[in-house]
């Protein structure tokens, strides 16, 4: 094997992996804090991608200033679905911790309703956005590289940067970490914990607003193009470590990294299953995760 292919291979698969934790930081920080296995994440992925594409054919702005508009868009959507859908099935139980099966099934709901929504409203047809950037490739060293993962990966960076330092010194961040670690304590001391989960599962949608629309330009975009997302989203913070920022971008970047350098050797579809394979594996000797606390 050349070892200018698999170089080649090796750099895609860091960008793709860091994409890949993007796209999963949202369904890390309403793991982390709300103890909840969101099935409808992939879902609002794919509405971002609508809201970019539709913005783009109705009002002709590009997919990355649509950010500014699908953000706000997926927060107060998310907003509404934790205090209107899910906020019930927790005062119902009378504790603020939901069972997670009962959870999982709520959310699996949503996820059926809003791609089945999208399929009745845009139809099975396959979309795409453009973006402005004409250079679709660019040059790092002898690596032509595209040009809408790198800033993809870039943004994605950026924002669990963001978010680690917003966490750290802010009351309202403060306050989200006290209540992933003790909500009852959290509770005791003044924190409202129900405003809490709504405003973190309204950020979690936000962020992945934002990887919607920075991957609409180079993802076919159907109803059903988050559901792949969303699983995987959902290994990749297993295996990072529930709730850590960092870790979901290193269970990124492992998986992408293992399976753009195993698709040099077998097929895309058969290293897909290989990266599954090492997930199990990691699990089985680390099972909080590469990043997580036991």
């Amino acid at each position: 094997m050349d070892w200018y292919v698999l170089s080649f291979a090796a750099i895609n698969g860091v960008l793709v992996g860091a994409m890949l934790g993007g796209i999963a930081l949202g369904l890390s920080l309403i793991f982390g804090v709300l103890r909840i296995v969101n099935f409808a994440h992939g879902s609002f992925l794919m509405l971002a991608m609508f809201t970019a594409f539709w913005l783009q054919k109705l009002a002709g702005l590009d997919p990355y200033v649509s950010i500014v508009v699908a953000a706000p868009l997926m927060f107060a959507l998310g907003y509404a679905v934790q205090a209107v859908i899910i906020a019930p099935l927790i005062r119902r139980e009378r504790a603020l911790v939901v069972e997670p099966i009962s959870a999982l099934l709520l959310t699996a709901g949503v996820y059926i309703v809003i791609d089945n929504l999208a399929l009745m409203a845009f139809g099975p047809n396959v979309r795409s956005a453009s973006s402005a950037i004409e250079t679709t490739t660019l040059m790092v060293g002898d690596f032509p590289l595209n040009t809408f993962r790198i800033v993809a990966a870039v943004v994605a960076l950026a924002m669990a940067g963001g978010l680690a330092l917003w966490l750290g010194r802010t009351d309202t961040g403060r306050a989200i970490r006290a209540t992933a670690q003790n909500r009852d304590a959290a509770a005791m001391s003044g924190i409202d914990v129900p405003r809490i989960y709504n405003l973190t599962f309204g950020l979690g949608c936000a962020m992945v607003g934002v990887m919607g629309c920075l991957i609409a330009p180079f993802i076919p975009l159907t109803p059903h193009v988050g559901l792949s997302f969303g699983i995987k989203s959902f290994i990749v913070v297993v295996l990072g470590g529930i709730g850590s920022i960092a870790g979901s971008l290193v269970g990124g970047v492992v998986i992408g990294l293992f399976e753009s350098v195993a698709s040099q050797f077998v097929a895309t579809p058969t290293a897909a299953i290989f990266s599954l394979g090492l997930f199990i594996a990691i699990l089985l000797l680390r099972p909080q995760g590469l990043m997580g606390r036991k």
